[in-house]
Formats: structure tokens, C-alpha cells, sequence
């Protein structure tokens, strides 16, 4: 039976939408409720969804086209539809079988992977991805978005405390953790069906199962139901991520530990919790769950949280931490953990003796490691746990390339893009190169931290003669009109050259704010150059003005 697919009418005032990103082709399968289209209008974006499981028949019109609410955008067929999807099913198989032949095949589609497969198919290359499970990787479905998600939910709750500063009250917010998942989850949904579109958009091969690298041309593709076929390629782009790290410590496994990924499944909130590790993931957790009602300790083996950042950028957002009743253990050792009446009890090991805490749960926050297994059984030369690469990012076999987690050299998705483009364009043939000297680090905090370029640490051990510069938000007016006027900005400056060697922020925006920082590290600008540039007022910005001209010894408003 043939069915319509609709223009909806989103909004008492729509009449009509121009035809965005189509997400399926003529001929594919598509479920009920799946987003099959992007309509665009002149205030929002509508999702057209699917309305019953079936086949996509006829697509009417094109991207780029006007239509009017009520309009037919494409017809589906709906009998049969299990034998249909079956047989396309089994048709996709063949094609992708024994003998078919890419340029370019790439093993994962997080953040690395699927840029790297766009990119090769952007210079001609017929391309092959091979994905296990959800489009997106860690970073999009148990990683940066997902926390990010959670995070804007925290400061959700913080705001009436500030807001009553302006006279303006509310009742304290009341938090359904179960719909806030949810909602993290639509999000998630939502930039999957933008990869797949991407994906769709550039006619790149979507092999859904686990890829193992047989040899230095072949792949073999392992569905979900345990068949496997061959494919064979020019070129292999290894982007197979990385695991979280658990540490070995007595009991920590009989006690049920989280990792990130648990954490951000979960339906329910911990009324208490353990995170083992203060590094990024933990100190972001810290500032998810302490606002929402957990009772957080955050336990950190080194003498500070954020081990290698910024000392005075730490020691901001620790006492930020505080004021969100987090308690803090630095120099701190977890020596084993029991369970005591369905609590778990983590002891540790501090400067002020041995402690036993409490907890209904406990999040590893120990980093993550890289997923080697295969490069192991083919012989590509490791070296401290990670793949080799050079800077085209080729390992110790020339058709195989290697990006993002499993290299292991910085553990951020933006890395992983960067270096995707650069892995794509090696294959190729047209080579760039991996520039790791304006990597920007940003920690999704409250405070926000961000920082690109030499800390102090890293300019004394390159033997750079620097001066420093800083600038406090609570002296900058827009700060003061949001409210929120805890941190700095932090400059240091080559005195022989005046080039500013690094930059670090901790304050509201900072991760928009590193974006001007970093261009002004890349391009080797100097401080006097900086200085030129007229920013506007009032704005944030204005605070990466005034630390440099600190550097400089010319601050203005200091």
C-alpha cells in the first residue's frame, strides 16, 4: 500500500519550507519515526518523520525547493515492507561483499573516522565505513555531547541563586532525572541523523558491523548476526577509538564501579558518589551531579585536581567546586573498596591519614586507553601503549593510517577531525600535515577553563623568557551585567619577540573565547599586533585585551 509523506505544519504561521537535507534515498527502508528530511523555514528547522515502516518509493522534490504545508514530499510502500527491507538487506550485503574494491575504507565513525571518510569522498574517492554501533563515537554518544547536555541542566539550577542578585526570584527548580536522559538522549538522536545525512550527502558506504584489518589492503566485516564478508582497499584509516581505563584497585570491580558511559545511561541519579580521578571527565561529573543534589567527593592522586593544568586555573575551579559542596581529596590514594549493606565504602589514603568513605556509587574517571587489539595481531609498530604515526598521520604499514583515540596523543575529538582531514588527504594524494601547536583544551566546568599554547611549565622547559599578564572577569562589565565574574585570563608573551607563546582562561565562556586566543597563537601574532585590534564593549573579550596589555606592562583597567 502506497502511503504520502507530508509537509507538517510546524506553527500557526507556516505555509511553506524549503526542502533541506534529505536523509534517505529512493529505495531504502526507512522505520516509523525515523527522520527522513530537514525542511527549513524562516525561524526554525522541521524534522519530517516517517509515518509508518516501509519503503521510500518516490521522492518529489529536491533540495533547495519551496513547498507548501500539506504538499506531498514522497511516497512510501508499505506492503511487504519486512520482505522488502530484507531483501534490500540482503542486496546491500552482496554489494559490499567478497571482492568490492575502495579507495579509501575507514574502520569507526566517531569524530575522526567520519571526517576522514567525508573528506577522501570530497577529493573523488570511492569510500567504505565500517561502524560496530552508533554513528558519532564516544564523544557524541557518551562523551562531549551527552555532558554537555547534562551540564546546561546544572547551571539550569544554579541560575535562581544568581537571579535573585537582580530581584528576580523563582521557586527552587525541582529536576526530573529521568526526562533530563531523555532529553540528553534527543540530542544525541538528532546529530546522528545530521552524520547519516552527511554521510548520504557524499555517498559514502555505510557497513554496519565490527572491522578487522586482515592485511594491509583488507577488511574483514563482521555483522551482528556473526556473518562476515571481505572488503578490499587502496587505503585503511584505522579510527577505532579507545576504552575507559579502570584502575586496579581491591574490590573496585565486585563494587559495580561506573564509567562515563554507565553514568550518562543511567535513569537515576546517585544520591552519592565516589569519582576516582579529577581530571577533565571527573571535574565536569563533579559539576553535573553536586548541583542536581549528589553528595560528591572527588578523590585525585596527584596534589591538585586538573593534573597539568594551569595551577592557578586549578586552584579557581576548586574553590568553585567547594561552593558546590564537592568535597576534595588531593594526594590522595584509594587502597581497596568494600561493600557494607549494599553501600560501597572507598578507602583512601590521604596526607592527613586514612579516610573511609561512604557512597551509594562510584564513577572511574582514570582517563581512557586505546583500542589496540587489532594493530597488535598485524604487526603495526606500537610505541607506549599507542599506534606510531608520523605527522600524515601513516603508521609502520604505508596503506594504513591511524587518527584520533588509538594514536593516543591527545584524547579530543577535535584532534581526531584534524587529524582525519589529514589522514583523508594523504590517501589521497593530496598530503598535509598534523600542527599540534594550537590543539585548544577546553573543560566544561563552572567555571569554564580553556587554554591553547605554552603553560608556564612547558615555556621553562624550552627555555622561553616570558612575562605574564593577567586580567580578572570581575573587573570586566559585561561579567558583571551576566552575573558571573569568577576567573581571569592568563597571558604569556616572548619578551625578545613579543609573540604570544600561550593563553588560558578560566570564566564564563571560555571555550568561545579560546577560539580568538587560538588564531592569535596559530598565525604567531605578538602582543603589540593584539593590542591593535579594536574589540567591542562591552564584552568578555575585552578581558583577553587587558591581559595582554598587562604582559606588556600597559594595562589600561589594572
Amino acid at each position: 500500500m502506497k502511503k504520502e509523506i507530508i509537509v507538517p505544519k510546524a506553527g500557526l504561521t507556516m505555509t511553506e519550507a524549503t526542502v533541506g537535507l534529505w536523509l534517505v534515498s529512493e529505495g531504502d527502508p526507512v522505520e516509523k519515526d525515523q527522520v527522513v528530511l530537514e525542511l527549513a523555514t524562516d525561524k526554525i528547522t522541521v524534522e519530517v518523520t516517517a509515518p509508518y515502516d516501509g519503503i521510500m518509493v518516490s521522492i518529489l522534490h529536491q533540495e533547495g525547493e519551496t513547498v507548501a504545508t500539506g504538499e506531498c514530499l514522497a511516497i512510501m510502500e508499505t506492503e511487504a515492507a519486512e520482505a522488502e527491507r530484507s531483501s534490500a538487506s540482503q542486496a546491500a550485503s552482496g554489494a559490499a561483499g567478497e571482492g568490492k574494491k575502495y579507495d579509501v575504507a575507514v574502520i569507526g565513525a566517531g569524530p575522526g573516522g567520519y571526517v576522514a571518510a567525508i573528506r577522501a569522498a570530497q577529493l573523488g574517492g570511492k569510500v567504505a565505513l565500517i561502524e560496530q554501533r552508533d554513528l558519532g563515537g564516544t564523544c557524541l554518544n557518551t562523551g562531549c555531547i551527552p555532558t554537555k547536555t547534562l551540564l546546561r541542566a546544572s547551571e539550569f539550577v544554579k541560575m535562581p541563586k544568581t537571579a535573585a542578585e537582580y530581584g528576580v526570584f523563582f521557586e527552587k527548580p525541582r529536576v526530573d532525572y529521568s526526562r533530563l536522559i531523555d532529553y540528553k538522549d534527543q540530542v544525541v538522536r538528532k546529530l546522528q541523523n545530521g552524520v547519516a545525512g552527511l554521510l548520504h550527502k557524499n555517498k559514502i558506504e555505510l557497513l554496519k558491523g565490527l572491522g578487522r584489518v586482515v592485511d594491509p589492503h583488507t577488511i574483514e566485516v563482521r555483522t551482528e548476526d556473526r556473518e562476515s564478508h571481505r572488503i578490499e582497499a587502496n587505503h585503511i584509516i584505522v579510527a577505532s577509538g579507545s576504552q575507559p581505563h579502570m584502575p586496579e584497585i581491591p574490590g573496585l570491580k565486585q563494587a559495580g564501579p561506573m564509567t562515563s558511559t554507565e553514568a550518562l545511561a543511567g535513569k537515576e541519579r546517585p544520591r552519592s558518589v565516589a569519582i576516582i580521578g579529577a581530571g577533565a571527565i571527573g571535574c565536569e561529573f563533579a559539576g553535573i551531579y553536586a548541583p542536581l543534589g549528589t553528595e560528591v567527593t572527588l578523590i585525585e592522586s596527584a596534589d591538585q585536581i586538573l593534573p597539568g593544568t594551569d595551577r592557578d586555573l586549578a586552584r579557581v575551579l576548586a574553590e568553585s567546586l567547594h561552593q558546590e559542596q564537592v568535597r576534595i581529596l588531593t594526594s590522595a590514594t584509594v587502597t581497596r573498596i568494600d561493600i557494607h549493606g549494599g553501600r560501597k565504602v572507598v578507602h583512601v589514603e590521604t596526607a592527613q591519614g586514612a579516610q573511609a568513605i561512604e557512597v551509594d556509587a562510584i564513577l572511574a574517571a582514570t582517563g581512557r586507553r586505546p583500542d589496540l587489539e587489532q594493530m597488535r595481531e598485524l604487526g603495526v609498530r606500537l610505541e607506549g601503549g599507542k599506534i606510531a604515526v608520523d605527522d600524515q598521520m601513516r603508521t609502520s604499514i604505508p596503506s594504513i593510517y591511524a587518527v584520533g583515540d588509538v594514536t593516543g596523543i591527545e584524547f579530543l575529538a577535535h584532534v581526531a577531525s584534524a587529524q582525519g582531514v589529514v589522514a583523508a588527504e594523504a590517501a589521497m594524494g593530496r598530503p598535509s600535515r598534523m600542527d599540534y601547536r594550537t590543539v585548544t583544551r577546553c573543560i566544561y566546568t563552572s567555571p569554564e577553563i580553556a587554554s591553547v599554547g605554552l603553560n608556564e611549565r612547558q615555556a621553562k622547559e624550552q627555555g622561553r623568557d616570558y612575562q605574564i599578564g593577567k586580567y580578572a572577569f570581575e573587573a570586566n562589565g559585561r561579567a558583571m551585567t551576566y552575573g558571573e565574574t569568577a576567573g581571569f585570563v592568563k597571558v604569556l608573551r616572548d619578551t625578545r619577540y613579543g609573540e604570544i607563546l600561550g593563553i588560558h582562561i578560566i570564566g564564563p565562556n571560555a571555550s568561545e573565547l579560546i577560539g580568538e586566543a587560538m588564531m592569535a597563537v596559530h598565525l604567531e601574532a605578538t602582543a603589540e599586533e593584539f593590542a591593535l585590534a579594536i574589540h567591542p564593549h562591552p564584552t568578555l573579550s575585552e578581558v583577553l585585551v587587558e591581559a595582554i596589555l598587562a604582559s606588556m606592562g600597559r594595562g589600561i583597567h589594572s
